[in-house]
């Protein structure tokens, strides 16, 4: 096996490189005094082989990073078969010894980052590796850190900000003595270190160079983070709402001059079906108002069943990592969610499923089908299927899938989200609702179609803000001439649903609500509910906009502990798990 298939494979299987680099022992067993990195990073090689054991490890923080956001919140309820300690996560009675709060897997991916960077540091100094993969090898796994640490702090406030390696054993042992910083301070912090990486592209390896590789199938190039989205929910946190959108529409029109249109005009851009594979992700049916023509096999699905190779999941994602599904220990959310090879141990709350159901499509039908698309039925209850899908059918034998971390529709939603709070509310309801053609456009209609007769009319289609500004975007289109954007159609109209009101385009706060609504219908499961629901309760000063929530789904659960949480809640330093280091 070469060197890039040996990458790849350990990456798959969730594991750590096995090169002497690694510090795989560091929060658990440290036989020795010291750890041994000696002779770890000789050449470039080794440096591949650090990001990829990095990344590797990191696979397996999965589980626990979609427990901790989606059961905390609104969106997902424990099954009968759910033990104490995830209930307890549920209704917010969490005890320290319950191993869902244990911080520490967080930290053995940190530390090792942190052992990394320090050798990445000492290879540039010594030549033996290039500037250019300095940049790129630094910034990728510096972005990472920034990624967990913020998942740190949305989940337990005050916590270690450790930057340096830790190579005593005491230290080791110590690190529950670390000073704690506020999550306040946490996020100037990992702004300014995120800010300063020498590259910030969003694609962090290019074609060419060793990490960017396809092996079996399987492109390499989504695996790693896209270093401007982290920046811009870095920025969304803080509050600085242009620079959120600035690093978000970076994103958003990274392939604006890509040489194939259907890259150009389709990806990350949330549009509608014209009949490829590239745009393939609409909800759909092949009979319009018949409920049983519903696609389930392609259209909105397609983001979750497809390969990381197919043209449809690369037109939506941005970050994603596979599980191959001949290794262990596998897709770890099949465990979790499925009713016949798993434990079934959550499910959708009925929050969710309400939710889904107050919605009404376009042609009447009174639901919304990205419900039908996230969950099914069983004879166990409802089972989550969005973390589970994939091309080939789960067996005992195959328990594969992928962890989808970016994707178009939440990058939409988060521009939204910072474009409303920065005075451009209209541009943030295009987004959510119709695209910008359709919201934007003031010229003639000739039997209910756009049919502009001047130069002036077909400027409508774009936003009225200088090229330079985040918040111009594109759209126009006639019989000669297609910009990047003119396909761009909105979550909602992509999902089939109707829009919400127009007068949202001038109520900011209205508006905001609007947003974290379509995130529950949008996004559920995928790991972003409860950040969401703290960011906008601080950003609020409203502890019940929080609250109120997860009351609901406890309280249409039947769970007794429903008053005693929302009272709990009103108080935001009950929003954070206990940090004890075990």
């Amino acid at each position: 096996m070469d060197f890039n298939k040996k990458v790849i494979a350990l990456l798959a299987v969730a594991l750590l490189a096995t090169g002497s680099w690694s510090c795989k022992k560091i929060t658990d067993e440290v036989p020795e005094d010291k750890l041994d990195i000696t002779n770890a990073y000789r050449n470039v090689g080794d440096a591949d082989a650090a990001v990829i054991g990095a990344y590797g490890q990191f696979l397996g923080l999965e589980k626990l990073y979609i427990l901790q956001n989606e059961l905390r919140g609104d969106l997902v309820d424990v099954t009968g078969n759910a033990d104490a300690y995830l209930k307890q996560l549920s209704n917010h009675t969490t005890s320290k010894d319950n191993p869902y709060v244990d911080p520490r897997p967080y930290y053995t991916v940190i530390l090792n980052i942190n052992d990394a960077l320090k050798n990445f540091n000492l290879m540039l100094a010594d030549h033996r590796m290039s500037v250019d993969d300095y940049n790129k090898h630094y910034s990728d796994l510096g972005a990472l850190r920034s990624f967990i640490y913020l998942q740190l702090g949305a989940q337990y406030g005050s916590i270690p900000y450790i930057t340096e390696p830790v190579e005593k054993v005491e230290d080791v042992k110590n690190l529950s003595l670390y000073p704690r910083i506020s999550f306040d301070e946490l996020l100037t912090r990992l702004i300014d270190f995120t800010e300063k990486l020498p590259y910030k592209e969003v694609y962090s390896y290019p074609a060419g160079n060793a990490l960017n590789v396809a092996i079996d199938g399987q492109n390499t190039q989504k695996i790693f983070i896209c270093k401007p989205f982290i920046l811009g929910d870095l920025y969304l946190w803080k509050g600085n709402y242009l620079k959120a959108a600035e690093n978000y529409a970076k994103v958003m029109n990274v392939e604006n001059t890509n040489t194939n249109i259907n890259v150009q005009f389709d990806a990350y851009k949330v549009v509608g079906y014209l009949s490829s594979a590239y745009n393939d992700l609409v909800v759909r049916y092949t009979r319009a108002q018949d409920e049983g023509a519903l696609i389930t096999d392609g259209g909105w699905r397609n983001m979750f069943i497809q390969p990381t190779n197919n043209i449809t999941w690369n037109s939506e994602f941005f970050w994603g990592i596979p599980y191959n599904p001949g290794y262990k220990p596998g897709n770890p959310m099949v465990d979790v969610c499925s009713s016949l090879y798993g434990k079934y141990l959550i499910k959708p709350s009925q929050v969710a499923i309400d939710n889904w159901n107050a919605q009404r499509q376009y042609s009447g039908i009174p639901y919304d089908a990205r419900g039908r698309l996230s969950y099914e039925n069983s004879a166990a209850g409802p089972v989550i299927t969005k973390l589970t899908d994939n091309n080939t059918v789960l067996s005992s034998f195959n328990k594969g899938g992928k962890w989808g971390i970016y994707r178009a529709g939440l990058l939409h939603l988060r521009f939204s989200e910072a474009a409303n709070r920065d005075g451009q509310s209209k541009l943030g309801w295009a987004f959510l609702n119709t695209g910008i053609q359709d919201t934007y456009y003031t010229g003639t209609f000739v039997n209910g179609a756009k049919s502009p007769v001047s130069t002036a009319e077909i400027n409508t289609m774009q936003t009225p803000y200088p090229t330079s500004s985040p918040y111009y975007f594109d759209a126009r289109s006639n019989s000669d001439y297609k910009s990047p954007w003119y396909r761009n159609t909105g979550i909602r109209n992509r999902a089939n649903v109707r829009p919400i009101d127009v007068s949202f385009q001038t109520d900011m706060l209205g508006l905001e609500g609007k947003i974290i609504d379509e995130d529950a219908l949008e996004l559920a499961f995928e790991g972003s509910r409860w950040p969401d629901l703290v960011r906008v309760a601080r950003r609020q000063n409203n502890p019940a906009f929080l609250a109120e929530k997860v009351y609901q789904k406890l309280l249409k659960a039947g769970d007794p502990n429903a008053t005693a949480t929302r009272a709990k809640l009103m108080d935001p330093a009950n929003w954070y798990l206990p940090f004890d280091w075990k």
